[in-house]
């Protein structure tokens, strides 16, 4: 098993916000402990994420020109969001090699659609880009089927 993680994702911080960096780093104690074996993603290119977005999109996040309630416009928010892509693609990458991986990243990244929140959601949940989404596109460029599998937990009235 490889954990795609760095620790530059735990170095912005949403004040008041439930996406912390400690909810990573706490997982990420816990799997060091255990001896997984850790390995470093590289940031996204543009390329890869005109995959799945606009290109307007991918500019308003560059800029920081957006207002989005559960994922605000944060000082080099566009760079941790392009590193956190980049561990998706790392995961999807080392799973093509047949080894088990997993992206211990932030931001999170499968709320977005291609120019913002998706499905009709009033945010986009945190996120930033569709980080699963672009490596799901990237991917099929080698195979021919994907299975997602969402465990990502909401609670709600």
């Amino acid at each position: 098993m490889r954990i795609v993680y760095s620790e530059k994702c735990l170095e912005y911080v949403l004040p008041y916000h439930p996406e912390s960096p400690e909810r990573v780093y706490r997982a990420y104690r816990l799997l060091k402990s255990k001896g997984l074996k850790f390995i470093e993603p590289e940031a996204s290119s543009e390329d890869d994420l005109k995959m799945v977005h606009s290109e307007d999109f991918i500019m308003r996040i560059r800029s920081g020109d957006f207002f989005d309630p559960d994922s605000p416009s944060l000082p080099d928010i566009y760079e941790y969001a392009r590193l956190s892509v980049g561990g998706a693609i790392k995961s999807m990458e080392v799973a093509l090699r047949g080894e088990n991986a997993f992206s211990l990243m932030r931001p999170p990244g499968h709320h977005v659609g291609v120019n913002g929140s998706a499905l009709g959601a009033p945010s986009m949940g945190f996120c930033y880009f569709n980080n699963i989404a672009v490596s799901c596109m990237k991917a099929l460029r080698d195979v021919d089927k994907i299975a997602i599998i969402d465990i990502d937990c909401h609670h709600g009235k």
